[in-house]
């Protein structure tokens, strides 16, 4: 009998350092995945990164109003979307809905079309609710805010500051309520 009391207790020191072990590394793991949230999936920054000033840019959108970072006289939601880009198709529904919440004039929306043509099933779910500049990726906006991923999320405030940006649309929202 002793045996299997010491046996018991045994166990269940040995279950209490393991939960202790797998929280720690579920901490860990948090950390690093919100250290990785505005990483593209080779490592580099995926977007210009917060605090950062975008240079100069100026373009024409779809429905010809001019777009330019000298115009933000208000925080503006930007979305980079590619037509290949699977993640960018699952995003899509979610930007549009926040996207709903701002002023017309307050998005942006980006994308960028390498093939060239594809653009267009895009455009039309995203002119509604945002300004939508189809560019290359060379194009000014994608080169001025340093685009290396798809989708990824900015709020440009005035004079081109980046307040928020990332691969998570939630993150750059949730700073815009704020």
């Amino acid at each position: 009998m002793p045996y299997l009391v010491t046996l018991v207790t045994l166990l269940s020191v040995l279950c209490v350092l393991n939960l202790m072990l797998t929280v720690g590394v579920i901490r860990r793991l948090r950390k690093h995945s919100d250290a990785l949230a505005s990483r593209s999936a080779d490592g580099r920054q995926a977007v210009i990164t917060e605090g950062s000033v975008a240079p100069p840019y100026a373009t024409v959108a779809t429905d010809g109003s001019a777009v330019s970072r000298d115009l933000i006289t208000e925080p503006v939601l930007v979305g980079f979307f590619s037509p290949g880009c699977d993640a960018c198709h699952e995003a899509m529904p979610d930007f549009i809905a926040q996207a709903a919440r701002f002023p017309r004039d307050q998005v942006l929306a980006v994308i960028v079309d390498q093939q060239g043509g594809l653009a267009g099933p895009q455009r039309e779910q995203l002119e509604p609710v945002a300004h939508v500049v189809v560019e290359d990726m060379d194009g000014p906006i994608t080169s001025a805010l340093r685009v290396q991923a798809f989708p990824v999320f900015a709020l440009v405030g005035r004079g081109g500051r980046i307040l928020a940006s990332g691969l998570r649309l939630s993150q750059v929202v949730t700073l815009a309520r704020a």
